[in-house]
C-alpha cells in the first residue's frame, strides 16, 4: 500500500497532506491494541467464566465497531477535516454538541495516555527494577519522549506509528502460535467444580472493557485532512484495522483459553507470562515486558497524534483560543500538543500515586467513547435530512436501518455502562454539562469579535 509524499507549496502553518492508507491502518491498529488486550483477559475471565461467551463478546465488539464504521465512513469522507468526530457533531448539533463530543474524545485520549504511561512503567519494571522504584519519573519521561517526537512533525509520528503497529501485531500473532504449540489442552484442565453463575452486570462489565479495548479503530478520521485520498483511504483503513484487531483479539483469547483454561486465565493478572514460561523458560518475563512496552508505546503514540487535532478543530471554530490551531513546519499542531501533554502528565501523576485510578481511567474510556459515538451516529440522520445535497463519496450501507441499529445498540450500551459504573457516569455527565456554559461564553466572544 504505497503512500504519496506530495507536499503543498506552502507548508508553514498548514497540516501536510502526506498520509495514506498504510498510516491509516497503522493508526487504527495502534489506537485499538494497547493495554486493554494485556490487562483485560484475566478480568474478563473472572467476570464471565465461560469460554464460549468470552469469545462471543470479543466477536460482538468487532461487529459493533463495523456497524459504527459504516456510519463514520460516510461522515468522514463527506467532511474530511482535522478533528474527527468533533467535526461531524458540530456540523449537526452546533457548539454544544460539538463541544460535548470534542471535549470527551480529548479527555478519553488523555485518560488513555496517562493509563498507558503507568502501564509502561509497570512492564519496564519487570526487566529493570529501577523503573519500579522511580515510577513517576519513568511515566513522565515516556510521555515527554512521545510528545516531543510528535511535536517535531507528522512524518516522525507517522513513521513511529507504522513501525510499532506492525511490530505489535507481529508480536501478538507470534504469541498465539506459542500458546497453541507450547501448551496442550490437558495442561489447562482444572479440578471439576460447578461453574459459577454469570450475572448480567458481570457480562456488562466485561463488555465495557472490550469496548474500551476496541476503542481507537476510528483514529484515521482525525487525520482525514492530511490524507492524500480520504474518500478511499479512510473507509479502507477503518475496516481493515477492525478486521486485523478482531482477528488478533479473538486469537489471543483462544490461545489463552487453550493453554490455561478460563479458570487459569482468571487466576493471574498477566496470564501471558505463564504460557511463555512453559515455552522459553526464565526469559519469559523479559520477552513479555519488551512486547508489552512496544504495544503500550504504539497505542500511546496514536493517542498523542490524535488528541491535538481535536483541539485544532475546536480552535478553528473559535470554541478555543485561536493559537491552538497553530501548526509548525513539520505539520504538527504544536501548541495543542503542549496542552495535551500537560493534561496527560497530570493524570499520569495521579495514576502513579493511586493504581486504582488505572481501572477508573480505562473504564472511563469506554463510557466516554460510547457517549461520543452515540451523538456522532445521530449526526448522520440530522445531516441526511438537513443537507441532502452534501457530497458523500461513501454512503452508509443499509441506511437508515443499519445506522439506526447501531444507534440503538450504543444507546442501550451507554445505559448499561452508566448503571454498572456510576462514578464514570458522574464524570462523563459533568464533562458534558460543562459544555453548555462554555459554548455560551464562546458564542458571546465570537459575537463581540464580529
Amino acid at each position: 500500500m504505497p503512500e504519496s509524499v506530495v507536499v503543498p507549496p506552502n507548508t508553514h502553518g498548514h497540516l501536510l497532506r502526506i498520509l495514506g492508507v498504510t498510516f491509516g491502518v497503522a493508526v487504527a491498529i495502534g489506537g485499538m491494541i494497547g493495554a486493554g488486550i494485556l490487562r483485560t483477559p484475566s478480568s474478563i475471565a473472572a467476570l464471565v467464566p465461560d469460554a464460549g461467551l468470552i469469545v462471543a463478546l470479543w466477536v460482538l465488539g468487532a461487529l459493533q465497531a463495523a456497524l459504527e464504521a459504516n456510519v463514520f465512513s460516510e461522515l468522514g469522507t463527506a467532511m474530511p477535516k482535522a478533528g474527527g468526530l468533533y467535526v461531524y457533531a458540530h456540523r449537526a448539533f452546533g457548539d454544544v454538541g460539538g463541544l460535548a463530543v470534542g471535549w470527551t474524545v480529548w479527555c478519553a485520549r488523555l485518560s488513555s495516555a496517562a493509563a498507558l504511561s503507568v502501564a509502561f512503567t509497570d512492564f519496564l519494571a519487570l526487566v529493570w527494577p529501577f523503573a519500579g522504584a522511580h515510577s513517576t519519573a519513568v511515566a513522565l519521561a515516556m510521555l515527554v519522549a512521545i510528545f516531543g517526537l510528535n511535536a517535531v512533525g507528522v512524518r516522525e509520528g507517522s513513521s513511529v506509528q507504522k513501525a510499532t503497529s506492525f511490530a505489535k501485531a507481529l508480536a501478538l500473532a507470534a504469541f498465539c502460535i506459542v500458546a497453541f504449540a507450547a501448551a496442550s489442552p490437558s495442561s489447562a484442565a482444572a479440578p471439576a467444580m460447578a461453574a459459577p453463575a454469570i450475572g448480567l452486570m458481570g457480562a456488562v462489565g466485561a463488555y465495557q472493557m472490550i469496548v474500551g479495548a476496541y476503542s481507537g479503530w476510528y483514529e484515521p478520521l482525525f487525520f482525514a485532512e492530511e490524507n492524500t485520498d480520504p474518500a478511499k483511504n479512510i473507509p479502507r483503513a477503518m475496516f481493515i484495522g477492525i478486521a486485523v484487531g478482531a482477528v488478533l483479539y479473538v486469537s489471543v483469547n483462544l490461545g489463552l483459553i487453550h493453554a490455561l483454561g478460563v479458570r487459569g486465565m482468571a487466576q493471574g493478572a498477566l496470564p501471558y507470562t505463564t504460557i511463555l514460561s512453559r515455552a522459553i523458560g526464565p526469559a519469559a518475563g523479559t520477552l513479555f515486558a519488551i512486547g508489552a512496552m512496544i504495544i503500550v508505546a504504539s497505542c500511546t503514540n496514536a493517542g498523542v497524534m490524535t488528541a491535538p487535532r481535536v483541539l485544532l478543530g475546536l480552535a478553528r471554530d473559535r470554541l478555543l483560543p485561536a493559537r491552538l490551531a497553530d501548526v509548525n513546519r513539520g505539520g504538527s499542531p504544536w501548541i495543542a500538543m503542549l496542552m495535551t501533554a500537560a493534561g496527560a502528565m497530570l493524570l499520569a501523576l495521579i495514576g502513579v500515586l493511586d493504581k486504582g485510578v488505572f481501572s477508573l481511567l480505562f473504564g472511563l474510556i469506554g463510557t466516554l467513547s460510547v457517549a461520543a459515538q452515540l451523538l456522532t451516529i445521530a449526526a448522520i440522520f440530522v445531516l441526511r435530512r438537513r443537507e441532502p445535497g452534501m457530497a458523500r463519496p461513501y454512503r452508509a450501507l443499509g441506511y437508515p436501518w443499519l445506522p439506526a441499529f447501531a444507534l440503538a445498540v450504543d444507546a442501550a450500551l451507554l445505559l448499561l455502562f452508566l448503571e454498572a459504573d456510576w462514578l464514570g457516569a458522574l464524570i462523563a455527565a459533568t464533562l458534558w454539562a460543562a459544555c453548555i456554559p462554555f459554548a455560551w461564553i464562546a458564542r458571546r466572544a465570537r459575537a463581540v469579535t464580529a
